[in-house]
């Protein structure tokens, strides 16, 4: 009698475990049909980037000559109009600014290496919005930075940039807050050695941290954190601290990538030591995403712990990242522990987050299971989880579209929450890859970025 019990059991378990894997299967229903915004560039390249501007949202596209499309959520809060964005001198990119709502202040930088100097610009704002998006200039500032400054060794054959050559430092996402101004920045620099006619030049040392201006922009200095081979920088700003993330190399442990934060008290102080968020931060094409809300940070990270890595000979190496979140309140001694959002999806790209309040939405892209070789540009959807607790507990994930099945491929999703509504971009369209003497086509047509929306979930 004993086996037959068994053998319902097992089962029961495989339905149980089977049941679980297709709730990422599970589509919701309470999205509102898509509409067009815009198109990118060419397939996946070129999307969006979200702000809130007070109770609308506003979007801005990279062109090709560093300036932005702009479109603005109509009142209805369910279309959007492309108004002009004026009064941006040309050298800027447009599509990435910092924007302070408060005041609304904005504020734009770019910046180059040569001859071992570092040239610095920034363009600080106010910016309006109506018939068309105006940034009026408040003031434009420049200054030139000697590679001494950066680098605690000051060799001959150490230089900021290729011997004859323009280089381009990281520059991110900045904080304005009244007159305290952030810009985060990694710098690369370059050891030169010569043989003869021959040059040898090798990465290194590297140098992270902040430009930071304590009066509004007219004086600028600089804040180093730490020395990783790094990039990506971002920084953000909770109730108590500002916060500066990194994807970077450990020096010590190896040539893993890692993503790495410092803080420091808004009322003044010192950077902390900086300290890993995560070992495993994914290997190839990965990126991270955050929010600080009130008093606690969010973060997710597409990451490597599960990956199955293997080489590519037609492109980067081929990963299955899953996507991971954690969150640190300011009085909190350490980050959450870290939590599986994309349990039962194979594939994982280009997550997204937003916050309000004690609400949490994070988006990306993936498919539940594929070949050895998928990737980002294969048929993928669009998934979504949300917390309601401030990122303590999460839904499991729902899928937005249903293009997969059909090989359409979703991705690069952007998410905004805004007054209990949940806005959402992506690009999606179908591969067109066509063989010309054997070498495949792979510059494609321009696909729509979509548009749609839902009520954040009870």
């Amino acid at each position: 009698m004993k086996r037959p019990i068994v053998w319902l059991t097992s089962l029961l378990m495989v339905w149980l475990l089977t049941g679980c894997d297709k709730l990422a299967e599970q589509a919701d229903q309470d999205w509102a049909t898509p509409t067009t915004v815009t198109s990118s560039k060419d397939s996946l390249v070129g999307g969006v980037n979200v702000y809130k501007w007070h109770d609308t949202i506003i979007t801005l596209q990279g062109l090709d000559d560093k300036s932005a499309k702009c479109f603005l959520m109509d009142r209805d809060s369910k279309s959007w109009s492309e108004v002009r964005l004026n009064g941006i001198p040309n050298g800027y990119f447009w599509a990435e600014p910092d924007i302070n709502q408060p005041g609304d202040r904005v504020m734009f930088e770019q910046g180059y290496t040569e001859n071992d100097q570092l040239v610095m610009k920034v363009l600080i704002g106010q910016m309006t919005a109506a018939e068309n998006v105006l940034v009026r200039t408040i003031q434009e500032k420049q200054w030139l930075t000697d590679k001494s400054t950066f680098f605690a060794v000051n060799q001959s054959d150490v230089k900021l940039n290729d011997p004859g050559k323009r280089d381009f430092p990281h520059l991110g996402i900045g904080v304005i807050n009244d007159t305290d101004l952030y810009i985060p920045f990694c710098l690369d620099g370059r050891v030169v050695t010569y043989f003869g006619q021959s040059v040898r030049i090798e990465r290194g040392p590297f140098e992270d941290g902040v430009f930071h201006s304590l009066d509004g922009g007219m004086v600028w200095q600089m804040e180093r954190i730490t020395d990783l081979e790094a990039m990506s920088p971002a920084m953000y700003q909770s109730k108590h601290y500002y916060y500066y993330f990194v994807t970077g190399r450990n020096n010590k442990t190896g040539r893993e990538l890692e993503l790495w934060f410092s803080r420091k008290p808004v009322e003044g102080g010192a950077w902390e030591t900086p300290r890993q968020v995560t070992k495993t931060f994914a290997k190839e094409l990965g990126c991270y995403v955050s929010v600080a809300e009130n008093d606690t940070v969010h973060v997710c990270w597409m990451d490597r712990r599960h990956n199955k890595w293997r080489f590519d000979l037609s492109g980067p190496a081929i990963e299955n990242d899953d996507i991971y979140y954690s969150h640190r309140k300011d009085s909190d001694s350490n980050w959450s522990k870290d939590v599986l959002l994309s349990k039962g999806i194979e594939y994982c790209y280009a997550p997204s987050i937003s916050a309000e309040g004690d609400k949490v939405v994070v988006t990306w892209a993936g498919i539940p299971s594929a070949g050895r070789y998928h990737t980002d540009y294969d048929p993928n959807d669009i998934y979504y989880v949300t917390s309601k607790d401030g990122g303590n507990t999460w839904t499991k994930p729902l899928r937005v579209t249903d293009g997969a099945k059909d090989g359409m491929t979703a991705g690069h999703p952007q998410v905004m929450l805004l007054n209990g509504v949940i806005h959402l971009f992506y690009i999606q369209g179908k591969m067109d890859l066509q063989q010309f003497g054997g070498m495949t086509k792979v510059n494609q047509p321009p696909w729509p970025i979509y548009y749609t929306q839902r009520p954040f979930p009870n």
